[in-house]
């Protein structure tokens, strides 16, 4: 799971604990899928904030195996953390940034309809880094 995180191949440490282990192949992905996860999560977490203490206490109250405890823990807190860490902010999905904003405010001084007349129009364009382009007008 570590390796994983990493951004390493561990395709053939899954296959020697699927030979060893005694669980199916689907109890085994169920495991490594919340191994996973729950180390991705708990490194998203800013280490001023995130206290060993409490990271401990949260896995037993999850039933964890106190081995286990011991081995997340230096994987979030210890000096693998910074690869791992660095890894995982790589591998998140990332949402669209904007590239380009452009605004302008129109307002009508004259025209047929009466209601509309200094009434203010607000445009605005917006064009995304996936290459999108949105147009609003309020």
């Amino acid at each position: 799971t570590v390796n994983a995180l990493e951004g390493k191949d561990c395709k053939e440490s899954v296959r020697l604990i699927a030979e060893s282990a005694n669980l199916s192949e689907e109890q085994l992905a169920f495991l490594i899928s919340g191994m996973y996860t729950l180390l991705r999560e708990a490194l998203r977490l800013p280490l001023s904030t995130f206290k060993q203490e409490v990271f401990k206490e949260d896995l037993k109250e999850l039933r964890i195996p106190e081995d286990f405890i011991v081995d997340f823990s230096s994987v979030v807190f210890g000096n693998r953390r910074p690869t791992s860490e660095g890894t995982a902010l790589i591998q998140r999905s990332r949402l669209p940034s904007i590239q380009d904003f452009k605004w302008r405010v129109d307002v009508a001084i004259s025209t047929s309809s009466l209601a509309r007349a200094l009434q203010p129009s607000i445009l605005m364009m917006m064009k995304l880094s996936d290459g999108t382009a949105h147009r609003f007008e309020f």
